[in-house]
């Protein structure tokens, strides 16, 4: 059962995204609420904003719900658990306010579907988790947004699984280019410093002017504020020495800002980028060859754990490509990270057959 590799690596929350619309992502979340349920654990639920809606407001088909069981725990807006016809168990409010009330956390004490709709941001996922840790769960399990709100969810859990579906593209090639660049980014690895904790304090705590900030081995070397960065081409180099480790980016990383640290350093400042988390990554394919020809290095305060892939066939335009190849070219492309199709319970393993069963 996947749930139990999950345990047994000490993992104990878990988010699931999906690279876009209808890939998979709310029957994957079911799936592995299911596999719970079987372990006979206790688990918690939640959302990042509003999910599990009954018909796809894009392509209008059939939507999974989300499933739940009596004994299992949800954050939810307290208007979507009344109208559930679910008979639930209060254990707490979270001063959280929806669109469709405060997200209450309940017991469902009957079985059945609902809509989630839960915390909007990174802070308030984390004190929803936070809360529910005091109830006493096992496992915490978060429905990842169709947005890029989503990437807040692996931010707060200890790991992720991304769905992949040909929704994202029907050409082979592109979907796999697509899923390549999606896992560059998600699994940026942390910053090693030392001091990165402290560091990392006075990096969060920058004031919104400030665009970089120059890090020695002794922590915060100096700052140049968004105005200098975009207006003087010599900013960086007026200010780094040879003890100029490592440059950290406030907010959002693109293109345009990768290009001008790369032609604005020197050959004194060593290319080590750091920025707060994969959420603040914005590179396309061709930002990260530019990255890759200066041989330049990026890394993250926050990093982000994955711990599977799924898959789902289903195109809304050309219907269902063939699952197995689905799962095998993906399944090579994320290899050694697990792929799974949990429709047909099988997951990737390299070798001539190339698929086994979910144990």
């Amino acid at each position: 059962m996947f749930v139990q590799e999950i345990l047994d690596h000490g993992f104990r929350s878990v988010s699931v995204i999906g690279m876009g619309k209808n890939t998979g992502k709310t029957f994957a979340f079911n799936q592995l609420v299911m596999d719970a349920e079987r372990l006979g654990i206790g688990l918690a639920m939640t959302t990042i904003g509003l999910d599990g809606e009954e018909r796809d407001s894009l392509f209008r088909h059939d939507k999974p719900k989300i499933m739940l069981r009596p004994g299992q725990i949800v954050a939810n807006a307290k208007t979507l658990l009344v109208d559930s016809g679910i008979d639930y168990e209060i254990l707490g409010t979270t001063g959280i306010m929806t669109p469709l009330g405060e997200v209450i956390l309940a017991r469902a004490l009957s079985a059945g579907k609902t809509v989630l709709a839960g915390p909007s941001t990174r802070h308030e996922l984390a004190l929803v988790k936070e809360q529910l840790e005091q109830v006493g769960i096992d496992v915490f399990f978060v429905d990842g947004a169709i947005d890029r709100r989503s990437l807040s969810a692996p931010m707060v859990t200890d790991t992720t699984v991304l769905a992949v579906g040909a929704e994202a593209s029907w050409d082979r090639a592109l979907l796999l280019e697509k899923l390549r660049l999606q896992l560059r980014i998600l699994r940026l690895p942390a910053w090693e410093h030392p001091l990165r904790f402290e560091v990392g304090m006075h990096l969060r705590n920058m004031e919104a002017e400030v665009k970089l900030a120059l890090l020695s081995a002794q922590g915060l070397q100096d700052s140049i504020t968004q105005e200098d960065f975009f207006d003087n081409p010599n900013s960086i180099a007026e200010k780094a020495d040879g003890s100029t480790q490592a440059i950290f980016v406030r907010g959002m990383l693109t293109d345009d800002v990768l290009v001008k640290i790369l032609t604005n350093s020197t050959e004194e400042v060593p290319p080590i980028i750091v920025v707060l988390d994969p959420t603040s990554v914005f590179l396309s394919k061709q930002g990260f060859h530019k990255l890759d020809s200066y041989q330049a290095v990026l890394n993250v305060l926050d990093a982000i754990h994955i711990s599977a892939v799924t898959v789902n066939p289903f195109n809304s335009r050309y219907g269902h490509a063939d699952p197995l190849r689905l799962l095998a070219d993906v399944g090579q492309a994320v290899y050694p990270i697990p792929a799974f199709d949990m429709n047909l319970g099988i997951r990737y393993t390299p070798g001539k057959e190339g698929i086994d069963a979910i144990s």
